[in-house]
């Protein structure tokens, strides 16, 4: 596709476009390699300035990674489904995995975490809210940096109110192999429903860090509040999720009407 200079928009929009179009298309497919700048030239008469221009934009949108030494390339989207229902407990249950573990297993890769942190710490103040806790009360957190294929995918933390997990293993330091969601239920409570906030930002630069991100790339917050029988919070799950590497689906059914018999 040939570039047009009695345009108005520089001819670095225009070549972005161009291979913005390719890539959502699947004519350059994920992990594929860009041209070189003098590639480019030939191809479109353009300076190095206008090609690495154009790249910048696709960097900055998350489509392109750029590698010193060895070039541009297509960047990878796998995307991981995050399924919410109400067959999510059952899902876990029937595994004996956490919940992140089982979704990530059903599609074919590797799951795995590291642990950033385990124990009492005061509750942020929106977690404190859905906690049903004082502001800066104290709970028990695990924080922990999930992987697949030993790529970080999601940030997670979880916070419990202490009259649950005081003294439990939601304590233990080390991963819990059956996950916190197993452990509440072998502690003797039930799940009985949940809430799930859903918001999308960019991230802080600690969180790019440790996620690797490059930049453009946003993030998608999901608070996850599971209640007991009784309306008291359970659990309290802030999941940061790389937003180009996941999906979410929600599922419902109607409920079927009962039916009077006469």
């Amino acid at each position: 596709m040939a570039l047009d200079r009695t345009d108005d928009r520089p001819l670095s929009s225009q070549l972005a476009d161009v291979l913005r179009s390719e890539i959502h298309d699947g004519t350059r497919p994920p992990s594929s390699q860009l041209p070189t700048e003098s590639k480019f030239h030939e191809i479109y008469g353009v300076s190095r300035t206008t090609v690495r221009a154009a790249l910048q934009q696709l960097v900055n949108e998350g489509l392109v990674v750029t590698r010193k030494g060895y070039g541009s390339y297509v960047r990878e989207q796998p995307p991981i489904r995050r399924i919410s229902s109400d067959r999510r407990h059952a899902i876990h249950r029937a595994s004996g995995k956490p919940i992140f573990d089982t979704e990530v297993i059903e599609r074919g890769h590797l799951p795995s975490r590291r642990m950033l942190q385990v124990g009492e710490a005061k509750a942020p103040s929106d977690i404190a809210q859905w906690l049903q806790v004082e502001p800066g009360g104290s709970v028990i957190v695990r924080c922990r940096l999930q992987l697949i294929d030993d790529q970080p995918t999601c940030l997670s933390a979880s916070y419990f109110p202490l009259w649950l997990a005081k003294g439990t293993r939601l304590e233990q330091p080390n991963a819990l192999p059956e996950g916190p969601d197993n452990t509440i239920e072998a502690l003797g409570y039930k799940f009985a429903r949940g809430v799930e906030v859903l918001s999308a930002r960019m991230p802080a630069p600690e969180e790019a860090r440790l996620l690797r991100l490059p930049p453009g790339v946003p993030v998608v917050r999901l608070l996850d509040i599971d209640y007991d029988e009784q309306g008291r919070t359970l659990q309290v799950a802030d999941d940061l999720y790389v937003g180009d590497r996941h999906e979410f689906l929600y599922e419902w059914a109607e409920t079927q009407p009962e039916v009077v018999t006469r």
